[in-house]
C-alpha cells in the first residue's frame, strides 16, 4: 500500500491516490491507472521524455537498494548457478528482461543500457511490422513471427531460433505470391531465386548485392538466410545473445522488405 502510494507522487499522479468522486480508490483500481499510463507512448515521466522508462528505473533502483553487503556484491547463487551481482535483476524477472532486449535494451545493475545503435533501434519498429503484416494479409508469416517472439520472450533460443528462420522463409514466399498469385513456390531458396530474376522489375535488387551475380558471390539474402540455421533444418541450441542478434536481425530484413513491397504497390 505505501509502496504504491510513493509511485503515485514520485510520478505526479498524486491526484489519483484520492480522487475527489471516490475517497477510497482502491490498489488494484491504482494499478489499473499505472498500466493505463504504462501503455501510453507518449507520456513524459518525472525524470524523462518517457514515463515508462523511468518506471522501469524506480523499479530496478528500488530492487537493489540495500540488496546485499559489500561480501555479496560480487556473485549470488540461485538455482546452483553463479549469477554476477550487476546480473541479478535480469535473472530474477527474466521474462522482463528479455521483454525489454527486443526493445532494445539491457539492465546491467542498476542502469538500463541501449543494446543496438539508435539508428537501428530507430528501424526496428516490430509494432508496424505486425501491422504490415496483417494490412497484406501474411497471416501465416505473422504467426511465425509471434511464435518466434513468445519463444524468444519465455527464454526458448532453439524455438526462438527456429521460427525466426521459418519466419523469413514464409515471409519470402507470401511475397511471392502476393506480386504472383497464380505461383505455387514453396521455398526460401524458390523464392530468392524468383523475387531475383522472374517478377519485372526484380524485387530483389542485383545493385545492392542482395541476389548472386557473376559479380557477386556472396549475397546478402542467401547469407541471411544461412545465418539464421547454421545447423541446417534442427536449430539445436543456442543462447541468449545469439537469438537476440537473430531476433533484431529478422525484424529489421523484414521490416524493409515490406516498406519496399508497400511502395511497390503504390
Amino acid at each position: 500500500m505505501e509502496e504504491i502510494e510513493r509511485i503515485f507522487l514520485v510520478f505526479k499522479l498524486e491526484y489519483h491516490l484520492f480522487p475527489t468522486n471516490d475517497r477510497n480508490n482502491s490498489n488494484s483500481k491504482r494499478v489499473n491507472i499505472l498500466l493505463s499510463n504504462l501503455n501510453s507512448n507518449n507520456l513524459e515521466g518525472p525524470f524523462t521524455a518517457s514515463f515508462q522508462m523511468d518506471l522501469l528505473q524506480y523499479v530496478i533502483d528500488n530492487y537493489y537498494r540495500d540488496k546485499e553487503d559489500i561480501i555479496n556484491r560480487l556473485f549470488k547463487y540461485s538455482d546452483e548457478v553463479k549469477v554476477k551481482f550487476e546480473d541479478k535483476f535480469s535473472v530474477k524477472f527474466k521474462k522482463l528482461a528479455n521483454s525489454l532486449k527486443q526493445d532494445g535494451f539491457v539492465v546491467k545493475g542498476n542502469h538500463i543500457q541501449k543494446l543496438l545503435p539508435q539508428e537501428i533501434e530507430e528501424a526496428r519498429t516490430d509494432s508496424e511490422l505486425i501491422s504490415l503484416l496483417i494490412k497484406l494479409g501474411f497471416d501465416t508469416t505473422k504467426g511465425h513471427l509471434e511464435q518466434a517472439v513468445n519463444n524468444h520472450l519465455n527464454s526458448n533460443w532453439a524455438g526462438a531460433n527456429s521460427q525466426f528462420r521459418t519466419f523469413i522463409e514464409s515471409l519470402l514466399i507470401e511475397i511471392v505470391k502476393y506480386i504472383l498469385p497464380e505461383n505455387n513456390c514453396n521455398s526460401a531458396s524458390s523464392a530468392i531465386n524468383i523475387l531475383a530474376k522472374t517478377i519485372s522489375p526484380p524485387f530483389l535488387r542485383v545493385d545492392l548485392n542482395e541476389v548472386e551475380t557473376s559479380q557477386c558471390k556472396k549475397p546478402f539474402v542467401e547469407g541471411l538466410w544461412k545465418r539464421l540455421h547454421p545447423e541446417g533444418n534442427h536449430p539445436g541450441l543456442s543462447d541468449e545473445e545469439d537469438s537476440t542478434f537473430r531476433y533484431h536481425i529478422t525484424i529489421v530484413f523484414a521490416h524493409y522488405l515490406l516498406k519496399r513491397l508497400e511502395k511497390r504497390l503504390v
